[in-house]
This record gives structure tokens, sequence and C-alpha cells, in this order.
């Protein structure tokens, strides 16, 4: 009884393991994205997700090099000193972000820097740009509230 009880604990773990492996959302243009490691209350007024920054989400960014910093692109690291680089200086970062899907309002919040809240529907003449740091958060929305989205047209079907 004690191993079959074990078992399906161990095939519970594997089974949910895929589901937080997906992207935390946060590049705008030329950065990374996360790691979902937490995602709770779906569709509701207390919607949260939180993600880290991984190995693979910085070796992602390196083997892409956006920034010319790699050898193969023309600058003095290779990928491994790159990835090694960013772990140093951001592999500890941890991100958050909450929503009220009834409200429409979403609340991001990064290891630096200042927060951020937006509220859905955008604006017609809202900056929807790489440079504004928009579609992270559209996609973090997305996220939290795809009930809200599909009805606010933010899904790609639509």
């Amino acid at each position: 009884m004690r191993a079959l009880l074990s078992c399906a604990v161990l095939i519970e773990l594997v089974v949910a393991t895929p589901l937080l492996a997906a992207d935390f959302p946060l590049a705008s243009c030329k950065g990374w994205n996360g790691t979902l490691v937490t995602r709770a209350g779906t569709n509701s007024r207390t919607a949260a997700i939180e993600g880290i920054i991984t190995q693979a989400n910085v070796q992602e960014y390196c083997e892409r090099d956006p920034g010319g910093e790699t050898i193969a692109y023309g600058g003095k690291l290779t990928i491994d000193q790159c990835v090694s680089m960013y772990l140093k200086t951001n592999g500890k970062d941890t991100f958050r972000s909450t929503a009220n899907c009834e409200d429409g309002a979403l609340s991001f919040y990064p290891s630096r820097g200042k927060a951020r809240r937006v509220e859905f529907p955008l604006l017609q003449d809202s900056d929807k740009s790489c440079a504004s740091g928009m579609p992270p958060l559209i996609e973090q929305f997305k996220l939290l509230c795809p009930k809200a989205a599909q009805a606010l047209k933010l899904m790609d079907s639509e």
C-alpha cells in the first residue's frame, strides 16, 4: 500500500512539472523570458504567477545574442561565458504578477525596478510596441486571465 501511495505521489509530481516549466513572459524586444514556477487562481480576482530565471532562459538569450556579445555575433564572449556572466548577475531573479480578472487589472513585480500596473482593455492609442514593455504584460494577462483575454480579443485566435 505504501509503495502504491509513493508511486501515485511521484506520478502526480511528474505530471505537474510540465505545466510549471512554461515561460514566464518577460522578453519585450531583446531580453529573456523567465520560467513559470507557480500559477494560482486563474480567471479569478486573485490570479497570480511567479517565475525565476534559469540557466535555460539565459542559454536561449546568449544563443540568440541580440546584443552582439558573443564571438559568433562580433563580441568577445563564448556562449558559455555569456551564460555564466548573466547567471551570476541575474540567476537569483524572481518575478511575480497578480491580476484581478474581473476588473482587467494586472500588476507586475520585477526583482529590480518599479512595479508596473496595467488595465485592460488598453486604450486605443496605447503603445504596444516592444520598446514600451507591453507585449510581456499582455502575455502575462493572457496566462492569468484567459477568459477575460479572450473576451477582450487578446488571444491569437481572435
